[in-house]
């Protein structure tokens, strides 16, 4: 994983009837998509796509993307835990982690997920 770096991306996207992170019926997502890809933000980008393209899902914005740098990391929100957790796995073994999913319905009903 010497050339490929991790990347946050901190971002609203639809969810289709069918994705597998729709377990509520909602329509969209908030999410943090912690991934690997090349030093490049584009990289990231492109990559992240391809992940909601196979999760049925749609990229509605991103409201942030940053390079994960251990040093630098500081998230004081209610998300850190969950991203900390997802940045260790990434470590490991390399695969996508989706992390902090708040749906429509969740939001809707005030609840918290």
């Amino acid at each position: 994983m010497d050339i490929n770096k991790i990347w946050l991306i901190d971002h609203k996207a639809t969810l289709g009837d069918f994705s597998p992170m729709n377990l509520d019926g909602s329509t969209w997502i908030l999410g943090v998509c912690v991934l690997t890809a090349a030093l490049t933000k584009e990289s990231a980008i492109s990559k992240f796509k391809d992940f909601l393209k196979n999760e049925d899902m749609e990229l509605i914005e991103i409201y942030d993307i940053r390079q994960y740098v251990s040093d630098d990391f500081n998230d004081d929100s209610s998300r850190s835990a969950q991203i900390k957790n997802a940045i260790r796995t990434v470590l490991e073994d390399g695969e996508t982690c989706y992390v902090y999913a708040r749906t429509s319905e969740t939001m809707e009903s005030g609840g918290v997920q």
